[in-house]
């Protein structure tokens, strides 16, 4: 599905300057795939929505890539983390799985107590340099506010990932050596194609909430436009509303309220990360009493899976992704730089679509990761040589 051109993009919740709320509109017209001026949706494009679905619905399947590794020359080399945040269950996540791939290498692994600050970020360069440390993991960090600090690393022949910041079609950032990529346009892609499915025929009218100051969000929202306009027709619609992360519990709400009080044919909301969805159902229980408003995320968090295990929700899909599998090849990546191998172009953990109707396969309730399979479990550890 990657058909689109670059753009920026981010970990969930990477700060940068933070903007205020705003809303714009766009058609999805331009570009569509079918269909004469002013008509609906074609069976064809309803198809093509139904069959993505179906392609990520299914659990995904290990492959490896790149060259087989022997990683028991690494032992007793240290690796640094420097998470955006520590207190976010994706982030904790990650970093448990990569600190278990870690010690299954005789590697020592650090987590870097960050809370979000750039100070923090700066220090915990400063004690991996100090600590010896052949790697360091900027687990959400943006690279370009640590010049400075990337420059001292280089120095120092400390080797640097960018984790979870980048889309496979964004170029590396200056000064990191590897990335470990997410499938943030394509995730943005299946929301869409979920509210063309369950439209049917019908145009998709929808409010996207985006929060730009993160790095995939302006990418993710060109995704979305670009996917109306090739597979939803002209009478689709695309209106956008930025509300910046630390305004999300106090924002979404009444800023969703309002656009749908503005406009009475809204049909989807697409917010870009799934911990938004939460304030989602009270704004459309109040200002879309009795209409059908259907919502449509990305990230898979155990929390918000639940909704569509409550019932009562909005949320009728959530585009997943497994932390474990991304801090394991994010580890992956790791292994390559510390034995001076060339690492591999941007990997991603692969996506799945969860659906009220499948969501069960995440855990009752859904836990972090379940619903992947076990395959890159076994994958990974015959690809480093430990089985």
């Amino acid at each position: 599905m990657r058909t689109i051109s670059t753009f920026g993009c981010l970990a969930v919740v990477g700060m940068a300057a933070l903007t205020g709320c705003g809303s714009s509109s766009d058609s999805g017209s331009g570009s569509s795939s079918g269909g004469s001026a002013g008509s609906d949706v074609t069976a064809e494009n309803v198809q093509y929505a139904k069959d993505q679905l179906a392609k990520y619905s299914a659990v995904p399947t290990f492959k490896p890539e790149g060259e087989q590794l022997d990683v028991s020359s690494l032992k007793g080399k240290t690796v640094y983390s420097i998470p955006i945040t520590t207190s976010i269950p994706f982030y904790k996540d990650g970093e448990a799985a990569m600190s278990a791939a870690a010690k299954k290498a005789g590697v020592k692994y650090v987590t870097f107590p960050a809370q979000g600050k750039v100070s923090d970020f700066q220090q915990g360069f400063s004690d991996a340099i100090n600590a010896k440390a052949s790697v360091i993991i900027l687990n959400g960090p943006l690279p370009d506010t640590l010049a400075p600090q990337l420059r001292a690393a280089k120095a120092a022949g400390v080797k640097v990932i960018a984790a979870h910041e980048e889309d496979p079609t964004s170029p590396t950032p200056a000064g990191v050596d590897a990335v470990a990529a997410g499938e943030f346009y394509d995730a943005a892609r299946l929301m869409v194609d979920k509210a063309i499915a369950d439209q049917n025929g019908k145009p998709v009218n929808a409010l996207a909430i985006s929060s730009d100051e993160t790095r995939p969000s302006k990418g993710m929202v060109a995704a979305m436009k670009d996917e109306l306009a090739k597979h939803c027709g002209d009478k689709c619609k695309l209106t956008v509303t930025n509300i910046p992360v630390a305004d999300w519990a106090t924002k979404i709400q009444p800023q969703v309220q309002s656009e749908l009080n503005r406009d009475g044919d809204i049909n989807t909301i697409l917010p870009i990360y799934d911990s938004m969805a939460q304030y989602t159902d009270p704004a459309i229980r109040q200002a879309a009493r009795g209409r059908t408003v259907n919502v449509y995320s990305f990230n898979g968090t155990p929390s918000i899976n639940a909704l569509m295990q409550k019932g009562g929700s909005n949320l009728k899909a959530n585009v997943g992704e497994s932390p474990t599998w991304i801090g394991q090849l994010t580890m992956d990546q790791a292994f390559r730089l510390m034995l001076g191998k060339q690492p591999l172009d941007k990997p991603a953990a692969p996506l799945r679509v969860f659906t009220p109707e499948n969501v069960a396969e995440a855990g009752t309730p859904p836990v972090s990761g379940k619903g992947f399979g076990d395959s890159a479990d076994q994958g990974y550890d015959a690809l480093w040589g430990l089985k």
